[in-house]
């Protein structure tokens, strides 16, 4: 599909929930256009015209106008339907002074009006509110002395009156959003028409509300009334316009203020974007992580929860006039600012993560304690620039210049890119103390080598000296109340005149003032028990000899955590390979990184890989010679229709022709010049004695398919396996099933032209495992048995496939029922909360059902990567359970189990290439333990 829309009218085009990465809509008119959901990384919206299309332009100013109007005939309709009531012609309240009983009512008016608009101009529209309202409760019971029925008159003035007050607010604040919505000259014209459409519903009102007050009384006085003279209709349609005058001048002066940011009326203009962004250009939840909508109209525009991440909005036009729920654009200061990029205020304390602010001149600018992370500011001028205590983990700084800026407790860690930056001297301390060099210029790298420095710490200063026993003991509780963090002693430093100083390794991600408190807690209380051991030691002179070995074996286990070997570490490795958003046709970057089971990788490099073009291409072509090769007895259940009449063998070998130049082109990738140093490492940092997982993290769902155990690299690391994942994962809280043994909920989905009775049998022969089976389900039954018990293991046998297109994965659990994963998110995700650790899909092109799970972090699944004939897919299961329900680690279960599908390759080519695992990388920190030990059922999963 092209994803070129650049120069095109696509007035109301829906792209809801379409991966349109990289997508080109330069000079386009989305105006209208619906991109909820829709993945947008990297699109291109440069000068696009964004808002409501004409049509609807033209249907909400119409509705602005009716409301206008029939807001103004209510109101005025209201208020003098009350005044006719209380104060009919015919009567003479002053003798002397007759129509003075109608002046008094305009003065009280008139005071309403003015403490609604003192209160708002001195407080806000919620105060003016509350006020008006009790003024008017005390006016009304006022002005209803002068009825001649005075209880009555009271009653009726002090509901009356407030009422009509309340709806001539009301009027008001409905003007000033009108007012609001406005934009441009047409914009401004049509908000003044709807405004001022307020006046003729008022003077409509004021001549209905006198004629149905005179039908009212003469009701009332049955069939008698006051002689009704044109005066009282006349005398109201000059009142009502009067006052609708005066409401909107009123509502002028909220507009303004609206207009220049005044932070009392910001909820008008909430209410007035929503209102104008109706039918609108919609990006509400969309992922829009890097595109560029540089010179864009953006009026009306709904980015409500979208991701907004390095998003360039550089001279976007009416960006204040879009709907920005839930964004760091919702302020006006930094909606500015990421507009202009040229720093006009300051921003301590300001949320800017993810903010797009490259190029920006940002010289002198107080960020101090603002939090940019994930923020770009290449190439922006950062000069003398306050940077104090801000966050800046994985914040983008290539090339900026930061001459002169203060780096007081700034918050980086390894993520951040301090690469290639401009910089002279910086300054450590407030008011320009602590300057680095202390003289001279740094010279190029410098700067970039001194703060590289590991930053993931947290300092312990500890005065008087330190005790060793104290911070061991403080130490090991620390790690007993945070089991999930990695910690670990850094280095111990003396400071001189007692002042010792404790670093702690931690996580980037960790709550570092909570792990500082919490050690510091620690270290007082071991040393406040220490203190009164010593008094109970030292009665005799034995027990002072106890305690001085005591503290010689402290400060040997201080020694060995120092230097990492406080406890025994296995051996086994985690090779993780990320691979980074690429073009196939070009240069693919990747991160290696490599660790330790359960620990922070100790080594991190970039390389690259090179196009993937020639190794789509030769996967796409044995793809197809592999699925011409199978008969009906598969579980994709492809017909024989597809056979053509050249022979089975003669199949075969094409298909073995293919995947011999499929294997080779898969190991030329990973020895080209371009991989060599990442391969240099892999081969320095692994033994081949080591027991090694192999993430390679990808979103791109061709390079997902290709069978990447064809890398010689597993030909020489016999205990390695590699697995695939999603660069985006977390780790989710799970209950822990209460049974003692494995709970397996097994779904038997559509057999037609298979046989999955031997799959059922291999599970009901599981030694200490409890098997539920669903012999093809319903919709309903298969959703409650999820959602209201707990599963430790989630089997699948049947039909499934995979749209590639769409990398939806879809399962057959009966002969009429098709369901995706998005189908069962909320069963799937329920009882991955509740303990579900490993899902198994023996069904045919599973990647898809893989992908789609990994979006609800399951820990682990294993799929079969492409049609699966019926005999390999039973044997593949026979083996794998052998295996895993005698203790083996799950990786090395399936290798094994995939190796010994070879021997059925005779008769099924190529089927150890298909099992494969997805992993979420979040649930890794254990060692292997037996299939029976429920209790670390768990560990066997992660390893």
């Amino acid at each position: 599909m092209s994803l070129d829309f650049s120069n095109r009218n696509l007035h109301s085009c829906s792209f809801r929930g379409q991966n349109l990465t990289g997508a080109d809509f330069t000079g386009s008119d989305i105006r209208g256009c619906d991109f909820q959901d829709a993945l947008l990384k990297e699109a291109r919206f440069i000068r696009a015209i964004a808002g409501l299309p004409h049509h609807q332009n033209i249907v909400l100013t119409s509705i602005s106008i009716l409301l206008s109007v029939l807001l103004g005939f209510v109101t005025v309709f209201a208020a003098v339907f009350t005044g006719y009531l209380l104060f009919p012609y015919s009567i003479e309240l002053f003798p002397y002074s007759i129509g003075q009983e109608k002046f008094l009512a305009a003065i009280f008016i008139l005071i309403l009006f003015s403490v609604f608009l003192v209160a708002t101009i001195k407080k806000n529209l919620q105060v003016a509110f509350g006020l008006v309202t009790v003024f008017a409760v005390i006016l009304g019971g006022l002005l209803g002395l002068f009825v001649e029925n005075k209880i009555l008159g009271v009653g009726a003035g002090m509901v009356a009156v407030p009422l009509t007050t309340l709806l001539s607010a009301f009027m008001i604040i409905a003007v000033a959003i009108n007012l609001t919505v406005s934009g441009t000259i047409a914009g401004i014209i049509a908000s003044i028409i709807s405004a001022m459409a307020v006046l003729p519903g008022s003077i409509t009102g004021a001549i209905a509300g006198t004629i149905t007050g005179k039908l009212a009384l003469e009701f009332v006085g049955d069939g008698t009334a006051p002689v009704f003279k044109l005066e009282a209709i006349f005398n109201a349609m000059i009142a009502a316009a009067t006052g609708t005058t005066v409401g909107i001048l009123i509502a002028i002066y909220i507009a303004w203020k609206v207009k220049v940011g005044n932070e009392k009326f910001i909820w008008i203009s909430q209410i007035a974007v929503a209102f104008a962004s109706i039918g609108a250009t919609n990006f509400r939840g969309a992922n829009l992580t890097n595109a560029d909508f540089s010179g864009a109209i953006l009026k009306n525009t709904d980015f409500a929860n979208s991701n907004l991440t390095r998003t360039n909005f550089h001279l976007a036009k009416k960006l204040d006039l879009a709907k920005l729920d839930n964004t760091i654009l919702i302020n006006s200061k930094i909606r500015d600012l990421l507009v202009s990029k040229k720093a006009k205020k300051s921003y301590a304390s300001c949320n800017l993560k993810g903010a797009n602010l490259s190029a920006a001149d940002l010289s002198y600018t107080d960020l101090s304690a603002a939090d940019i992370s994930e923020a770009d500011f290449s190439n922006s001028n950062l000069e003398g620039a306050n940077l104090t205590q801000a966050q800046a983990i994985r914040t983008n700084f290539q090339q900026a210049n930061l001459t002169a800026a203060c780096l007081s407790a700034w918050n980086i860690d390894s993520t951040t890119n301090i690469n290639e930056i401009v910089c002279d001297y910086v300054y450590l301390e407030k008011n320009q103390q602590e300057r680095r060099p202390s003289s001279g210029k740094f010279q190029p790298g410098e700067f970039t080598k001194l703060f590289q420095v590991a930053t993931n710490t947290v300092d312990l200063i500890v005065r008087n000296g330190l005790d060793l026993q104290v911070l061991s003991d403080a130490f090991k509780k620390l790690q007993l109340e945070n089991p999930d963090t990695p910690l670990g002693i850094k280095s111990i430093e003396n400071k001189g005149d007692g002042v010792v100083v404790v670093r702690l390794d931690v996580p980037f991600d960790v709550d570092k003032a909570k792990i500082h408190s919490d050690l510091t807690q620690n270290y007082q209380q071991a040393l406040t028990a220490l203190e009164a051991s010593y008094q109970a030691q030292l009665k005799s002179k034995d027990e002072q000899i106890t305690l001085y070995q005591q503290h010689q074996e402290n400060l040997q286990e201080v020694i060995k955590m120092l230097g990492g070997t406080a406890k025994q570490k296995p051996l086994d490795k985690l090779v993780v390979i990320k691979l980074g958003e690429s073009e196939l046709n070009t240069d693919i970057p990747l991160t290696l990184q490599i660790g330790l089971e359960g620990e922070r990788a100790f080594l991190e490099a970039n390389g690259k890989l090179p196009s993937a073009f020639n190794l789509i291409e030769a996967y796409n072509k044995w793809q197809a010679a592999y699925r011409k090769g199978l008969r009906g007895d598969n579980r994709l259940n492809i017909p024989d229709t597809q056979i053509t009449n050249i022979s089975k063998r003669d199949l075969f070998l094409e298909c073995d022709k293919l995947a011999e130049n499929l294997r080779k082109e898969v190991k030329n990738w990973f020895n080209s010049q371009t991989f060599r140093p990442i391969k240099e490492q892999l081969l320095e940092k692994l033994n081949h004695n080591e027991s090694i997982r192999i993430l390679l993290q990808t979103e791109d769902n061709q390079l997902r398919r290709i069978p990447f155990h064809l890398w010689d690299f597993f030909e020489r690391y016999t205990k390695a396996e590699i697995a695939l994942s999603s660069p985006n994962y977390q780790k989710l809280e799970k209950s822990v099933s209460p049974h003692a043994t494995v709970k397996i909920l097994a779904i038997i989905g559509d057999s037609k032209g298979i046989d999955v009775e031997k799959d059922r049998i291999l599970l009901e022969q599981l030694p200490n495992a409890e098997v539920t089976f669903l012999v093809e389900p319903k919709r309903e039954t298969l959703n409650d048995e999820l959602w209201l018990q707990s599963w430790d293991i989630l089997f699948f046998a049947g039909h499934s496939s995979t749209q590639s297109n769409l990398e939806i994965g879809q399962l057959c659990i009966n002969q009429t029922d098709t369901l995706t994963i998005a189908e069962l998110k909320n069963a799937l995700s329920k009882a991955i909360e509740q303990g579900l650790h490993l899902a198994i899909f023996n069904s045919c092109d599973g990647l898809g059902l893989a992908v789609n799970l990994a979006d609800l972090n399951i820990p682990q699944m294993i799929v079969m990567r492409e049609p699966v004939p019926d005999k390999v897919a039973t044997v593949f299961l026979k083996n794998f359970l052998r295996e895993f329900s005698h203790g083996k680690p799950l990786y090395q279960s399936v290798r094994e189990a995939r190796c010994q599908l070879q021997g059925l390759e005779y008769e099924f080519p190529c089927a150890s290439w298909l099992p494969v695992i997805f992993q979420n990388p979040a649930e890794i920190d254990a060692a292997p333990t037996p299939w029976w030990n429920f209790n670390n059922f768990k560990d066997l999963l992660k390893l």
